[in-house]
């Protein structure tokens, strides 16, 4: 629809959060819109042929996520307030993750900006891992902003790479789904 261009989803994000500080869901939402009125197809499943043995190795060992042990420096009261304020809270934050962040991210970040911009995949990555910094930043301080911006920028390099080469988004869409699903299980595994 729109010229968005790859740095306005981090403002909008860091606007929306520090204009609703207690309702990270409404930066969320407005970071969506904002990535949706973005996108320009066609977006395609592309090639993902041998890559789906280990992409279906990871997915089964996801469980395992749940035997990490609390980590000392993991925000709990932070997280549990967050999600306090997510409608619905763990369950439908763990779904709309699932669905629409990972469906709308890829589509935006790997869809259009990848096939427009003829940037190395290290600047996609670096581009879509701002925002998580950003955000990461704002919710928990800067202990979490490097690190919140440095996988994200990591994978998104990946994402980036794989969307060029398989000529689609399939590889990305599932190995993103398979990320945000650990993080999930993260969280859950830190909040017992």
């Amino acid at each position: 629809m729109f010229r968005i261009p790859w740095w306005l989803p981090a403002l909008i994000l860091g606007a929306a959060r520090l204009l609703w500080p207690r309702h990270a869901w409404a930066a969320v939402l407005t970071y969506h819109l904002v990535c949706l009125l973005g996108l320009r197809g066609p977006f395609k499943w592309g090639r993902v042929g041998s890559a789906w043995i280990p992409i279906l190795a990871a997915f089964a060992l996801l469980p395992l996520i749940l035997l990490i042990p609390p980590l000392a420096s993991f925000p709990r009261d932070q997280v549990l307030a967050l999600l306090s304020r997510w409608p619905g809270g763990l369950f439908t934050w763990a779904i709309y993750s699932f669905i629409f962040n990972v469906a709308i991210e890829e589509a935006f970040w790997r869809g259009t900006l990848v096939r427009e911009k003829p940037w190395p995949a290290y600047v996609h990555g670096a581009a879509f891992g701002l925002h998580h910094g950003v955000a990461a930043f704002l919710q928990f301080g800067w202990l979490w902003a490097l690190p919140s911006f440095l996988l994200p920028a990591t994978v998104g390099t990946f994402w980036a790479g794989s969307a060029r080469r398989s000529g689609g988004l399939g590889i990305a869409l599932l190995t993103h789904l398979w990320a945000d699903m650990t993080l999930v299980l993260l969280v859950v595994s830190q909040l017992r």
